[in-house]
């Protein structure tokens, strides 16, 4: 029988996987299993999803499962809801979680990029009429939608800095970049979701049709479900990308003149990305060698040499065609002539729009070969209020960061939060603007400890200081740092829980959910699960 052999196989897992008839006959609509050769327990395929992108842990899933359809997934999570002893079950789609976010130890990882591999077409499906929008798979890369759409001349209103993580990846937690202040989050862009939960069912949801799914879905870390589907808004694609970068000595002006150009409300005459960065040290200088030439290069660190604190700048782009080339070259000199940077520090550059969208990728590329790409990479990422960002300049940038020579980015800009649903699970801090301040550090020198402390830090200061943080893509281990992640959404997310994923079966990974026993009947026999949803 298929089950015995599922059983047979998931054994190994320490998984005690037996489902009598009677709960077959009861419970319709389970199927006989015909996914046991989707499943592998074999060590060369679990090994390799043992880690992420950050390359900090290791945990080795029990089994990976390889499904052909989102029928597939859902079969899965049947079988483990309804099993006497359910198995933890995570989903993986390009695995650039830093913190083992996507691990399952002793449970069964969902190979997401699996799906539709028996399928003629791409799970990609575009359609451009007075309202355009984009169907993709969950496990579709956010490049492969790119590129889908721009076939008709269309594109996703926001994109994430790096286009190769999937569309349920960065919808699980916000999908963010320095286009957010225009349109919102890549969650405040989608218009339809097809979502599994923890109870195996498929449900078709939006802000109309089980809108308690949507919203928590958008943001929700994977706790409610596996995202298979997303309908997403598009906008008519430009041809050509203006970068724009301004240098700054000074946060204050830097804040000012970043605040000022996301308060641009005419899409004709501001930028349609404003992003910005922090530069502690000459090695962070180097890195922006693929964007501007060796003299400028040489000016910016004669800029750094000649002052004490960081150097900041304003990465900024407006996107536009042929017809538009003339007002855009006009708006930008208006621009600029309001704006505090440096004199003699702006520099600007025209690049296919593609290939300013794609920019990290050909960092990826680069960086490949000399082995400096495929290593530890302890990310913090954090949503700062506008009111603390100068605080923490002060105590973190030119305090406990100051001299520090390790490379990587750190970025600065600030978002708009009126462009944030409150509905979703996304958190973010409780005022009209906030900064993201990542610490995107590359271990390069066996220094990975190092900078995860350093990390460590700059979270013990926010705290002690109350600067009023909230964490982007978090990794906490107690409950009681995610109650006060998620302030007064906490207890909306755990009746979330308890209705879409009852058994806490997905993704385990994240630590949200101390498990505790608890006894459940099922009217046909009595099973003990680990659960703690904590108080709401």
């Amino acid at each position: 029988m298929e089950i015995t052999k599922l059983s047979s196989l998931i054994l190994p897992l320490t998984i005690l996987i037996t489902l009598t008839s009677f709960v077959l006959s009861q419970h319709n609509g389970l199927p006989t299993l015909d996914i046991v050769s989707e499943i592998s327990t074999d060590p060369d395929d679990t090994s390799l999803f043992a880690t992420d992108f950050g390359n900090l842990s290791k945990s080795t899933p029990g089994a990976v499962f390889y499904p052909s359809s989102p029928n597939d997934i859902a079969t899965l999570i049947r079988f483990s809801y309804w099993s006497p002893k359910p198995f933890p079950i995570s989903q993986r789609g390009a695995g650039h979680s830093t913190q083992g976010q996507t691990f399952v130890p002793d449970g069964v990882l969902v190979y997401m990029p699996s799906l539709g591999r028996n399928k003629s077409d791409s799970r990609i499906t575009v359609t451009n009429g007075p309202i355009p929008y984009v169907d993709a798979g969950g496990e579709q890369l956010w490049i492969n939608v790119l590129n889908a759409t721009l076939k008709h001349g269309l594109m996703p209103r926001v994109f994430t800095d790096y286009l190769y993580p999937t569309v349920g990846g960065t919808l699980s937690n916000a999908g963010i970049s320095g286009a957010a202040f225009k349109h919102g989050p890549q969650i405040s862009n989608v218009y339809e979701l097809d979502v599994i939960t923890g109870t195996g069912e498929t449900i078709t949801c939006s802000r109309e049709m089980e809108p308690d799914l949507f919203y928590g879905a958008l943001g929700g870390l994977g706790q409610f479900g596996v995202i298979t589907r997303a309908r997403i808004a598009l906008e008519p694609a430009q041809k050509t990308a203006r970068r724009v970068l301004l240098f700054y000595t000074d946060v204050e002006l830097l804040m000012k003149d970043q605040e000022k150009l996301i308060s641009i409300e005419n899409d004709l005459s501001g930028f349609d990305f404003v992003g910005g960065q922090v530069l502690l040290n000459k090695a962070q200088v180097s890195r922006m060698r693929s964007s501007l030439s060796d003299s400028d290069l040489e000016k910016i660190t004669r800029l750094f040499n000649e002052t004490d604190g960081p150097v900041y700048l304003i990465d900024a782009a407006v996107y536009f065609n042929d017809t538009t080339a003339a007002s855009v070259d006009q708006n930008i000199k208006v621009l600029l002539k309001e704006l505090h940077y440096i004199s003699g520090y702006a520099f600007s550059f025209d690049m296919p729009l593609l290939n300013f969208l794609n920019r990290l990728y050909y960092l990826e590329v680069q960086l490949t070969p000399l082995g400096q790409w495929l290593v530890p990479h302890p990310w913090l990422d954090l949503f700062v209020p506008k009111s603390k960002v100068l605080e923490f300049d002060s105590r973190i940038f030119k305090g406990i960061l100051k001299g520090n020579n390790a490379t990587g980015a750190l970025l600065l800009f600030p978002m708009n939060r009126a462009k944030w649903d409150d509905k979703m699970s996304a958190v973010t801090p409780d005022e009209e603007i906030f900064y993201v301040v990542s610490l995107l550090w590359t271990a390069l020198e066996n220094n990975a400890q190092t900078l995860t402390d350093a990390n460590d830090q700059v979270v013990r200061i926010c705290e002690e200081y109350s600067l009023g943080c909230k964490e982007y893509l978090p990794h906490f281990t107690n409950q009681q740092d995610w109650e006060r992640q998620f302030g007064n959404k906490w207890g909306k997310f755990v009746s979330r829980k308890k209705k879409y994923d009852p058994k806490v079966l997905l993704s385990p990974g994240q630590q949200i959910f101390t498990p505790l026993e608890k006894t459940l009947n099922y009217g046909c026999n009595s099973t003990s699960i680990v659960i703690d949803f904590g108080t709401e």
